[in-house]
């Protein structure tokens, strides 16, 4: 029934393409179990994975791709040697949080089933170096995921997307992203400040209409892939919990969307403000000529707000150096684990002086190429300032002397 090779290292049981709708129990029974570390079932008819799945105690690889299962156990968390877990092409809605319980794992493939969201627990996989979940109905990832400290490689091609959680900013390890084919309105605004990045592939999201001003600096060490991106006006539904900002050309109109955090930074004046930048030599097209109308549009709960920095935000940064200082040392403040969560990962940093921003900032808001090496790749970026007046003094400064 079973073809079982053993070395002094491991053993292999595969069970590939034997149309199987059940794992067999006499296997579950056996003592053998515990003695196998690769375990492969792809292929089959498997509408589940059994309880007794905690048998195969010295796991390291599961192969369960390409069958019908709906479900997975909690007891698959008894998995403690588990190294690579492959559940793609299968009918799974949801991952269990016992998946959370697999510390030793480095590789997880869900793609081409029916997410719609993945565990909190994901966070806890602290050896994880690749996650695939391509081709799912994930509207939205948990912040959760800035704890995989190891991960290298994400790829959440073709799902619901609208947003990444700044906390991927965290990862300090991370080479690949992949978001294509999602509904994207922006990018985590820091993207440009991981060192490690240098692939990010965000094809085919039609409403992604402008990119980070830190990726700018960085034009020639990232790869970016941006084919069919800004095309269309993002819908209506989204745009109401953000702010954006509609320029219109001679010859095109396009919106860009404004971080959801920053919520209530708009001053009267800022309409000129924004066009400023623009008027900047560095960009190719003239402003005089080109530009007809620049507006900004403000969510419906939206408020103008002084010029003055939230007291919140004012907080938030003072929380943040304290929480730098405290890294360095054995003692220091403590918080309720939400909120320092949340100064851990700012909404960005200020595109000139480099002060940490929570939820009061300056958009800035410039028309470039996108890379010398394709001078006519022009694209929309959007930084942030934390005040006005450092916002007014980078007018001055052109784009390759902008440092992050």
């Amino acid at each position: 029934m079973a073809d079982i090779t053993s070395n002094q290292m491991n053993s292999i049981l595969s069970m590939n393409y034997r149309g199987l709708e059940d794992m067999p129990t006499s296997l579950m029974s056996s003592h053998s179990a515990a003695d196998v570390q690769h375990l492969y079932m792809k292929g089959n008819r498997l509408t589940g994975v059994p309880e007794t799945i905690y048998k195969f105690e010295n796991l390291t690889v599961l192969y369960l791709q390409s069958n019908r299962i709906e479900s997975l156990p909690q007891t698959i968390g008894a998995l403690k040697t588990l190294e690579l877990l492959d559940v793609s092409f299968n009918y799974l809605e949801k991952l269990p949080e016992e998946i959370g319980c697999l510390q030793k794992l480095k590789r997880l493939y869900a793609f081409s089933n029916r997410l719609k969201q993945l565990p909190k627990s994901v966070g806890a996989l602290q050896n994880l170096e690749v996650l695939g979940v391509m081709k799912n109905e994930i509207s939205s990832l948990p912040a959760e995921i800035g704890r995989l400290v190891n991960l290298k490689e994400l790829n959440v091609d073709s799902n619901h997307l609208t947003s990444l959680p700044n906390q991927l900013c965290c990862l300090g390890h991370l080479q690949e992203l992949s978001a294509s084919n999602n509904n994207l309105l922006t990018l985590p605004q820091d993207f440009g400040m991981m060192k490690t990045l240098v692939n990010i592939f965000v094809d085919n999201n039609p409403f992604l209409n402008s990119l980070p001003l830190s990726l700018k600096s960085r034009t020639n060490e990232v790869k970016i892939g941006l084919n069919r991106c800004g095309i269309k006006e993002p819908p209506e539904h989204p745009v109401r919990a953000h702010q954006h900002v509609k320029i219109r050309w001679k010859n095109y109109k396009t919106i860009i969307i404004l971080p959801k955090q920053i919520s209530q930074i708009m001053c009267l004046m800022s309409t000129d403000m924004l066009a400023s930048p623009l008027q900047l030599s560095v960009w190719k097209r003239d402003p005089s000529r080109d530009c007809d109308e620049i507006s900004v549009t403000l969510c419906h709960d939206a408020e103008f707000m002084s010029r003055v920095p939230s007291l919140l935000e004012l907080t938030l940064r003072t929380f943040h150096h304290v929480l730098l200082i405290r890294d360095k040392s054995d003692h220091g403040v403590t918080l309720p684990q939400n909120i320092e969560e949340l100064v851990h990962c700012p909404t960005a940093h200020c595109c000139q002086c480099n002060e940490v921003l929570f939820v009061s900032a300056f958009p800035f808001i410039c028309q470039d190429n996108f890379s010398p090496q394709k001078p006519d790749a022009v694209f929309h970026f959007l930084g942030l300032c934390c005040t006005e007046q450092c916002k007014k003094r980078g007018y001055d400064v052109p784009m390759h002397q902008i440092k992050y």
